[in-house]
């Protein structure tokens, strides 16, 4: 029972730390104008890429996207792979191999862009 209580600590210990990183790193990025317009002036630039942006919400496959956003799957992935490289989204998830899930990264939340866009 004691190693489980330890586990647990642990765990919850890692856990704040990380949290607490992204909390440094949301405001790091608050302060990072150029960071923050370089990544809207992307976004704004195209917008098929701006709606497949605002249409990622965790559940959705990339399937699910293109029929929300009227764009062929193709399109979708591509734009995918541009947002994921540019590290304003990540990958959670897969229904199967070629319907992935993504989320937004902590870019969102020091950003708001699927809001402020």
């Amino acid at each position: 029972m004691s190693e489980s209580n330890e586990l647990y600590a642990s765990v919850n210990y890692i856990k704040n730390k990380v949290d607490t990183l992204e909390k440094i790193e949301i405001l790091r990025m608050k302060t990072d104008v150029e960071l923050k317009n370089k990544y809207a002036s992307m976004l704004q630039s195209d917008k098929d890429l701006l709606t497949v942006y605002k249409a990622i919400d965790g559940i959705k496959s990339q399937k699910d996207i293109a029929n929300t956003c009227n764009i062929n799957e193709v399109q979708v992935s591509r734009k995918i792979a541009k947002l994921e490289m540019e590290g304003l989204i990540e990958r959670v998830g897969a229904v199967s191999s070629r319907n992935k899930i993504y989320i937004h990264t902590v870019v969102e939340r020091a950003y708001r862009f699927s809001k402020e866009l």
